[in-house]
């Protein structure tokens, strides 16, 4: 029942995102979409079927994932923007659609409930500390499986020139060396990034290397480690005393989590 579902909502997201790929000079944004979509849900699998999380979690989980940015289709369209703050909030257009395109009608009312609060809980800037244990697990999941893929696509975008698409790393500024210290200095204190903060490219690198302090599960990090994420952001970066120090101190941070799970 579990796997049958899953594919309902897989097809039923394919065809909510159909119309918008056949936009016109605007396919690249919802492809982009589309397929971040797809592979988050593969993480979350991942990430799920090894941290011997609960069946219910585990298929909320998946389910959420593949709901977690169908908000983002309306909001590139009237806003021609994917950020939140000078558009709308992309994950509560996602439960909005969720709801208005019955995405959900054939799963039961408890996963329902939980994938419905994950989704909208994917993008805030860290989880409310009373959550229910369920909801609060499929929550990580999905945002650990997120942010993994992030990191993955502005790497894509950032080891280009002159990227076509500004819109994949929300407009920032470009240059070679400059950041903003506010920025910079937030991660030194092991706190996570802030979208409103970030003016240069560099602050946006430097937001998606903060998320390490905000990933959950062990596995989220050993897939880091794997793909070698963070010192591919590092090597980009400037070279500077400041930065250095924030790369000794995220390096020895990884090192701990994958050792103390």
């Amino acid at each position: 029942m579990s796997e049958e579902l899953v594919e309902r909502v897989a097809r039923r997201f394919q065809d909510f995102a159909e119309p918008y790929l056949r936009e016109p000079g605007d396919d690249f944004a919802y492809r982009l979409k589309v397929d971040h979509t797809m592979r988050v849900r593969s993480i979350a699998t991942d990430i799920a079927e090894t941290s011997g999380v609960p069946e219910r979690v585990h298929l909320a989980a998946r389910l959420a994932a593949l709901l977690h940015d169908i908000g983002r289709f309306p909001q590139y369209k009237e806003y021609r923007t994917f950020r939140d703050a000078e558009s709308a909030n992309h994950a509560g257009l996602s439960v909005r659609h969720t709801l208005r395109e019955h995405m959900l009608d054939s799963a039961p009312q408890d996963i329902r409930r939980l994938v419905l609060g994950a989704v909208f809980l994917h993008n805030k800037r860290s989880l409310p500390a009373t959550l229910p244990p369920d909801l609060q697990a499929v929550a990580q999941i999905v945002r650990d499986s997120d942010k993994l893929d992030i990191f993955r696509v502005m790497i894509a975008h950032f080891s280009k020139q002159d990227p076509e698409h500004p819109e994949v790393a929300l407009h920032v500024k470009p240059h070679p060396t400059a950041y903003s210290q506010d920025v910079l200095e937030s991660l030194l204190r092991g706190e996570t990034g802030d979208y409103r903060r970030i003016v240069w490219v560099n602050d946006f690198k430097l937001m998606v290397v903060g998320w390490l302090f905000d990933l959950n599960y062990r596995r989220a990090c050993q897939m880091l480690h794997e793909l070698g994420y963070l010192d591919t952001i590092f090597e980009s970066l400037p070279k500077d005393p400041q930065v250095l120090a924030l790369r000794r101190q995220v390096t020895e941070h990884l090192a701990r989590r994958l050792a103390n799970g």
